[in-house]
């Protein structure tokens, strides 16, 4: 099995390695096709060259040897010459007369045709014959006159104004050009080699630095499809960006794994809390029908139970508003408006806790006149949480200070209960979703751990900044603030 999943992990390095390679193999391939025939091509002009200089010379020589009545005086000069330059190459060099029969040649000892098994019998045919005395050619010829595949050039040689004979030179374009090219081609086939294998070296470990950490971070995102979120790649590759990236997978399955924990957490809790009231509700009424509950403590019992109704609507209704919040369709009312006045309305809600508990409220009487440009129906259900979790947590003969202004720019509001405090390990946590705080106490035991997630949602949907601080065994404090725009 771990050779099947190194095997799977492998694939990706494998794929771009071949792709990478099979790119450089390719443009090798076509930078020698290329370089062979700009070789080709090279030495095709060069040969032609070679063959009219010689012509050139040959016809020169030839004029120059021409005595009076038009007759060669030294017809062994130009067999030798003719030899000479047949020898040095692969080209064959001979003369003809304006007829087309040769008269001299470079293949036997004596240059005379006549016994030359190769020319004796050779005649250009009149076509060429005439293109030859109308200034000459150069070509490479495609017929049988001189063997198909071959390079022709001919240069007439002239006696003053008149043409009396015509200088060929011939040259086999195959047997020329392939040991030339074969030889260029060896030597860059051994280079090329010599490079490929560098460049595939090169290619292997760019594409398996590349690789490498994609296919870890593939394996990690493969583990948290599946639900196991304690998986994390790694963040010390040279790659910066990658390096980023593996980052914020990391960050995406801590988050991950926070959620789930919470989710867990939520499901848990919520079990918990409607199986409570609803196990209350249902004996409590139980005990009325069949009597055990004597009627005179009825009316009691039924308190309890309505009491146990209310905590199950409050808890649909936080966990209804949460779903339309997180769905966006929830939308903003913005209006201007005093929310000291709302601060006010929000305490009187909560004034026979804070009798029972005799719990005094600072800093209400320094609130006067503080505008805040809010959605107002969600900011009451913010002060709502905010005032309820301030009441619930604050001791007998507490405090609860309360501050709000406004600055031209934003509306700050700050809620400050006396009382135990919250670690510095909940505090970074008690905005989360279904998150409750010290869970061991009894203080919360009506909550679900969505009042503060809520807050915080609308607080962020009016472009505001909410944030929790608190000091152990003295207070805690929410503080909001909501930007004023017009």
């Amino acid at each position: 099995m771990a050779k099947k999943g190194r095997k799977k992990r492998n694939g990706m390095f494998r794929k771009y390695f071949i792709i990478g390679g099979s790119i450089i193999v390719v443009g090798f391939i076509i930078i020698s096709l290329a370089i062979m025939i700009f070789v080709a091509n090279q030495w095709w002009t060069d040969k032609v060259d070679e063959l009219l200089r010689n012509s050139h010379n040959i016809s020169y020589m030839y004029t120059n040897n021409l005595g009076k009545g038009g007759k060669v005086k030294n017809e062994n000069m130009i067999t030798t010459a003719l030899a000479m330059m047949s020898d040095s190459s692969v080209s064959d060099y001979f003369i003809s007369d304006k007829n087309g029969k040769v008269i001299y040649c470079g293949d036997c000892e004596d240059g005379r045709t006549e016994h030359c098994e190769n020319h004796k019998n050779f005649v250009v045919s009149k076509s060429h014959i005439d293109r030859a005395l109308d200034g000459g050619f150069s070509d490479y010829m495609t017929d049988d006159d001189f063997g198909i595949g071959k390079f022709v050039v001919a240069v007439p040689i002239k006696n003053g104004h008149d043409t009396v004979a015509i200088s060929f030179a011939i040259e086999d374009a195959v047997t020329g050009l392939v040991p030339y090219v074969t030889s260029i081609a060896q030597f860059m086939t051994y280079a090329i080699f010599f490079v490929l294998i560098f460049m595939l070296i090169i290619i292997y470990y760019l594409t398996r630095g590349i690789t490498k950490p994609l296919e870890d971070m593939k394996e990690v995102t493969r583990h948290i499809a599946k639900g196991e979120f304690n998986y994390r790649a790694e963040e010390n590759y040279k790659q910066k960006d990658i390096n980023d990236f593996a980052k914020q997978l990391n960050k995406m399955a801590y988050e991950l794994a926070i959620d789930d924990e919470s989710r867990k957490s939520f499901v848990a809790n919520v079990s918990h809390e409607l199986k409570t009231p609803m196990t209350s509700i249902g004996g409590f009424i139980d005990g009325i029908l069949d009597g055990t509950i004597p009627p005179e403590e009825e009316k009691k019992y039924l308190s309890i139970v309505s009491n146990e109704v209310k905590r199950l609507s409050r808890m649909v209704v936080s966990m209804l508003n949460l779903s339309k919040i997180e769905a966006g369709e929830v939308p903003l009312a913005p209006a201007d408006y005093d929310i000291g006045k709302q601060i006010f309305e929000t305490l009187l809600s909560f004034e026979k806790k804070i009798d029972e508990k005799r719990i005094e409220i600072e800093g209400f009487e320094e609130i006067s006149n503080v505008i805040i440009r809010a959605d107002r129906d969600l900011l009451q259900q913010v002060l709502y949480n905010l005032l309820d979790n301030a009441v619930k947590f604050t001791p007998q003969k507490g405090t609860i200070r309360i501050y709000a202004n406004n600055d031209g720019k934003k509306t700050t509001v700050r809620i400050r209960n006396s009382g135990a405090g919250v670690s510095p390990e909940e505090i970074s946590r008690i905005f989360e979703r279904f998150y409750k705080v010290d869970k061991s106490r009894s203080y919360d035991v009506k909550g679900v751990g969505l009042g503060l997630y809520i807050v915080k949602t609308i607080i962020n949907m009016h472009d505001g900044e909410i944030t929790a601080s608190s000091k152990q065994g003295e207070y805690t404090e929410f503080a909001f603030e909501i930007p004023y725009r017009e």
